[in-house]
């Protein structure tokens, strides 16, 4: 079955575990992602992209012999991270322009990830950062504690993130790297859905 056709990207679609995210469907083939990317394409040379509600990004993509790897996208305008803030050059580390990445294995999505790559100071939240949603209501930059309430998380110290289980697995939910009972106030730094089993 081909989807390409009603597939559109979206920075407010729904984070919908082991399904999609951004509107991205999982298991859809890397053929049928690249012809959906082209309706979004604004600078060729540059590899600039902006999906509907996006700020511009910029895409790097990677992908084997295999069709395993990934595309990348970053904010393209730096200052999105609010730098400024915190650090004293765009090019710090800590500065983090990642914003979604779509993971493949063997040519088919296996992945889709977003991450808020805005700094805010206390009491701030995110303007430019994936603005979906859980079924629940909870979103990047939201508590992590919150999240809770609606799904049972198990910490993976190793990986330093959550692993949903029961309705909502297939969800991965990162906050700060450390467990919640060593830091309860803690946000959703990043959200992935993934191909169950």
């Amino acid at each position: 079955m081909s989807y390409d056709v009603n597939i559109e990207i979206s920075w407010h679609a729904p984070v919908i575990p082991a399904k999609s995210l951004a509107g991205i469907p999982l298991l859809i083939s890397v053929a049928e992602f690249e012809r959906v990317l082209g309706r979004y394409l604004v600078d060729e040379g540059k590899a600039l992209y902006q999906f509907e509600g996006s700020p511009v990004l910029s895409m790097v993509k990677g992908l084997d012999s295999d069709g395993n790897g990934g595309y990348g996208f970053s904010v393209f305008d730096r200052g999105l991270t609010n730098w400024h803030l915190f650090f004293n050059s765009p090019e710090h580390p800590g500065a983090d322009p990642r914003a979604l990445y779509v993971i493949v294995r063997s040519w088919k999505i296996y992945a889709v990830k977003v991450l808020m790559f805005e700094k805010y100071r206390d009491g701030g939240r995110p303007v430019n950062s994936y603005k979906g949603k859980l079924a629940c209501g909870i979103g990047l930059g939201d508590l992590l504690s919150d999240l809770q309430g609606f799904a049972e998380l198990e910490f993976d110290a190793e990986e330093e993130w959550y692993v949903a289980m029961g309705d909502y697995s297939g969800l991965e939910v990162s906050g700060y790297g450390v467990s919640l009972a060593d830091n309860s106030d803690q946000v959703v730094m990043a959200l992935a859905v993934l191909v169950e089993g």
